[in-house]
């Protein structure tokens, strides 16, 4: 039986949950049942839904309020909405105290650190040095922007070995890696672009958008099936 993978919707338009087709179709195609987990008010139970799933994709999407992080609006930040941060956030930490297989992409990636506890800049200008544009302007999103150094002692360099192009679509980045938190991959301007917990069966961030590259990219078809590989491998474990 496939593993149950649950994506969280990206949002709220026009009173619409939305989250792009290319996060299902990858997990589909690597071997999960994708299933949508919507917004919850604050006071909805969702132990029912976290036990229904195997692991868990936390997708991109926009901005964090950042008095979630205690702190003030900075310039550079862009539109928030705190129901959908208050509800990832206390979901995500959830997830965390179940250790279930967890796969967080671009704002997902940030999602992991702060449910962990860690903080983030509200904008690449506020990162020190002179951080390049991660923010890439061409016509398709798999098209690759700039290089992604990784850190040898990682899960994430199994996966992908030393180094890969991606794509980037993010203006904010991690600051404070929260608890058991450790930056697993670099640009050359020093802006983290994955994460892993220390300890965790699988629970990874990564700043870009591999699904966008899910056809053009062995690395990132492999990213996904590990993930979706421990899942099923975990679920199948006796309890």
């Amino acid at each position: 039986m496939n593993p149950v993978i649950g994506i969280l919707t990206c949002g709220m338009k026009d009173k619409q949950h939305f989250v792009p087709d290319s996060y299902v179709t990858a997990i589909r195609l690597s071997g999960g049942l994708p299933i949508l987990i919507p917004v919850f008010p604050p006071d909805w139970d969702v132990t029912g839904i976290l036990s229904l799933c195997d692991g868990f994709l936390l997708p991109g999407g926009g901005d964090f309020t950042p008095l979630l992080f205690d702190e003030n609006p900075l310039p550079g930040i862009g539109e928030t909405n705190l129901e959908l941060d208050v509800f990832q956030i206390h979901f995500t930490e959830e997830i965390l105290k179940l250790r279930k297989p967890l796969l967080g992409i671009c704002r997902g990636m940030q999602l992991i650190n702060l449910a962990a506890g860690g903080t983030i800049y509200q904008d690449l200008s506020l990162q020190p040095g002179t951080p390049f544009l991660h923010t890439q302007t061409s016509q398709n999103r798999s098209d690759v922007s700039h290089q992604v150094f990784i850190e040898k002692e990682s899960l994430l360099h199994t996966i992908t070995g030393d180094s890969l192009y991606t794509n980037s679509f993010h203006h904010q980045s991690i600051h404070l890696t929260g608890e058991n938190v450790i930056a697993c991959a670099h640009t050359s301007d020093g802006t983290v672009e994955a994460i892993e917990l220390i300890g965790h069966p699988f629970a990874v961030g990564v700043q870009w958008h591999p699904e966008a590259m899910f056809f053009h990219s062995s690395a990132m078809r492999k990213l996904f099936s590990c993930f979706v590989r421990k899942a099923l491998q975990l679920a199948r474990s006796p309890q």
